[in-house]
């Protein structure tokens, strides 16, 4: 497995060098100050992953000028090479030098426009298309946002348009592999696991207009572009891992899928109780799924139960990973203080005023009786 191995890579966009080195653990977390190369480290991973599954190296070209970074290498030997020869348009197999394909999808959810559901303007296309047809648009899609907009990879999409599709399919006139119903069930059925207010009764799922979608939250239908940051995040969340996984396999069987998925920033708008439990939620709903995270919460860190953190810092100009001993079993105010630089106790020495530390002395001179 790749990602128990030592990764290099050169010559990353805006970073450097980066040397990694992950754990085979289905939950692998990653942290760091801002400006190290946390996200960049995410897209060099998640480019890697992508181009060595067989059907995307074998079928599609990629501009080897806009990848975000040059070469690949793994325990020293060269993976890789998107160091422009004679055209920068290429096949991604002609740059792949790794006899390691694989089959496996491979999902990236990155953390801008997380927080909001738009609803799209003009006719929402009611037809879902056929399994190929499907697969092939994916990942050209995907492509595509690797080379121009990666910040946002999987997060622009109009969800309405997504689920109007699936739900247009569930007919007895459809073919079987294109009646992909089972989607929009497993959707609205993790979020319920998430958060038994959403309500994954397919009753309670409509399309009133035939261009938005509502849910049951709480007792009361809500139209998605309606919902809050915190919601709308959830959503995307749940909605590009079922996506994607549907994309490449069209399986009925969604969470038992053995796959990769890559979250940038994942408690970005996240309620403060969902951060708490996203991880362990996740290696439940999702058995067979490795996952490698970015966080900037010490409330999702410490929630790590059966997995492994790590710490991107600089080192000689290269940006290495450096584990963290039992991240999931220490106290926030020790994760805090050891995992991301910050000593609550000394900030607040540093924060009281010469007013508030007089009127402690005097509250403790009078507990005295002094």
């Amino acid at each position: 497995m790749l990602l128990d191995q030592h990764i290099e890579f050169k010559n990353v966009k805006g970073v450097g060098s980066i040397n990694l080195q992950l754990s085979n653990k289905k939950m692998n977390v990653i942290i760091g100050s801002n400006g190290v190369g946390k996200t960049k480290t995410l897209e060099s991973l998640y480019t890697q992953l992508f181009f060595t599954n067989k059907y995307v190296a074998d079928n599609f070209y990629v501009y080897s000028d806009k990848i975000v970074f040059e070469k690949a290498l793994i325990n020293k030997t060269k993976v890789s090479d998107f160091i422009k020869k004679n055209s920068s348009y290429i096949r991604i197999s002609d740059a792949i030098e790794s006899k390691h394909f694989h089959d496996f999808p491979i999902i990236y959810l990155a953390a801008q426009n997380r927080g909001e559901i738009q609803q799209k303007r003009g006719n929402v296309d009611g037809a879902i298309g056929e399994f190929e047809t499907r697969k092939k648009a994916y990942v050209e899609s995907v492509i595509d946002k690797m080379q121009y907009s990666f910040s946002t990879l999987n997060m622009q999409g109009s969800i309405d348009e997504w689920f109007i599709q699936r739900a247009n399919s569930s007919n007895r006139y459809q073919l079987r592999e294109n009646n992909r119903e089972v989607e929009l069930l497993a959707v609205l059925r993790i979020l319920n696991q998430i958060d038994s207010r959403i309500s994954a009764a397919p009753e309670d799922f409509k399309s009133p207009d035939g261009e938005r979608v509502t849910i049951k939250l709480d007792g009361k239908i809500h139209y998605l572009s309606e919902l809050s940051s915190g919601f709308a995040s959830l959503i995307k969340i749940v909605q590009s891992i079922v996506a994607g996984y549907s994309y490449f396999t069209n399986s009925e069987d969604i969470e038992q899928v053995k796959g990769y998925v890559l979250i940038d920033e994942i408690e970005s708008h996240l309620h403060i109780e969902w951060q708490t439990k996203i991880l362990p939620l996740l290696t439940k709903i999702f058995p067979n799924t490795y996952f490698v995270i970015t966080t900037h919460s010490s409330l999702v860190l410490t929630q790590l139960v059966d997995g492994a953190a790590y710490q991107l810092v600089q080192e000689n100009d290269v940006v290495v990973t450096k584990l963290i001993q039992n991240a999931g079993q220490a106290a926030l105010i020790d994760l805090l203080d050891e995992a991301f630089g910050v000593s609550l106790n000394k900030l607040r020495l540093e924060n009281t005023t010469a007013e508030a530390q007089s009127d402690m002395k005097k509250a403790l001179l009078d507990l005295l009786g002094a």
